[in-house]
């Protein structure tokens, strides 16, 4: 099973890393790939800010290479059930687009996945 978690975390970590890479270089274009119009000056700055922590997670995958794997699939799931709660909040809310819900449920479901294999202790 361990080599499932491995697979797991350079895949997801693959992609958030990719994720926030793409948000700092090119942020009207991910912004595009989420049907979402390109956010006005200052906003844009922030995207690229929220792209140094989303690509800093993906990142932090990369140390279930290195020993313990529970430990990071215990902060990265802390960190995704608080992104998915505060975007879901901010869509009823009216403060973001409807559009944003992708988002939220992509850590939602990576978090359900990591917090159920660390019930089930998968990496032991």
């Amino acid at each position: 099973m361990k080599k499932i978690c491995l697979a797991w975390s350079g895949v997801v970590g693959l992609m958030d890393a990719l994720t926030g890479l793409m948000l700092i270089v090119c942020p009207a274009w991910v912004l595009s790939q989420l049907g979402l119009a390109e956010m006005a000056g200052e906003s844009m700055l922030f995207l690229r800010w929220i792209g140094v922590f989303v690509a800093s997670v993906g990142m932090s995958y990369a140390w279930a290479f290195r020993g313990d794997g529970s430990a990071v699939w215990r902060f990265t799931s802390l960190v995704r059930v608080m992104v998915a709660v505060f975007v879901t909040a901010n869509i009823v809310a009216g403060s973001l687009a409807p559009a944003w819900a992708g988002v939220a449920v992509t850590d939602a479901v990576v978090a359900a996945v990591q917090i159920y294999g660390l019930v089930r202790r998968w990496w032991s």
